[in-house]
């Protein structure tokens, strides 16, 4: 999440509203008035909203734009009914959220106050850095039966052969509903009993690199 993040006012002319966006580099535009207790979220304006407010021949980001081509405000085309989510919503909840419904920007609201947004990009960085795919790290990935199974197990090899769990994540094979795949990050290549004793317990592995 971003916190704090650029707001504007309803009043903000659209052509105006387009002119920030471009200098800002930003996708959103979060349209909030101020209240008590910080700013109140009214609206949200996508990058394609403005786009379809401009005359046909008029590309909204050039620099023949000036803060009155479109003075009609941003209030006349923002979408006023924004799907939000609190700062304790959890990953995969928002990453559902994004999918169902088919948006990429989520304002975050704590008791009515806009506290900051969650972009897919946010998402994103937060699977790469639980599963650990940024790290230059061994990834060994295995299918079984179970999820204790496997981490009972491997956790244990681990221990014998000395070698560190970085992070590990379970989840179901949608081809095969039967069966877990479980990924696992290391520091260091798994030598040949590890990966035998793996075999002989009948988890297969799917692929170590």
């Amino acid at each position: 999440m971003t916190p704090d993040p650029l707001t504007v006012p309803p009043t903000m002319t659209i052509s105006a509203a387009a002119l920030f966006m471009g200098g800002h580099k930003l996708r959103h535009l979060l349209v909030a008035e101020a209240a008590a207790k910080g700013k109140k979220l009214v609206g949200l304006l996508s990058k394609y909203d403005l786009a379809r407010a401009f005359p046909n021949h008029l590309n909204p980001f050039s620099l023949e734009v000036a803060e009155d081509t479109v003075p009609q405000p941003i209030s006349t085309i923002m979408v006023r009914n924004v799907v939000t989510v609190e700062p304790y919503c959890a990953i995969e909840e928002a990453a559902r959220i994004f999918r169902i419904r088919r948006i990429n920007a989520l304002p975050v609201i704590r008791a009515g106050t806009l506290v900051g947004i969650l972009a897919e990009s946010d998402v994103f960085d937060a699977l790469l850095n639980m599963t650990g795919a940024d790290d230059h790290a061994i990834r060994l990935v295995v299918e079984s039966d179970d999820v204790k199974t496997t981490l009972t197990l491997i956790s244990q090899l681990a221990d014998q052969y000395r070698l560190d769990i970085l992070d590990a994540i379970s989840f179901r094979n949608h081809k095969m509903a039967n069966k877990i795949l479980s990924a696992f990050h290391f520091p260091n290549h798994p030598n040949v009993e590890f990966l035998q004793q793996l075999r002989s317990h009948g988890i297969r592995i799917v692929k170590l690199d």
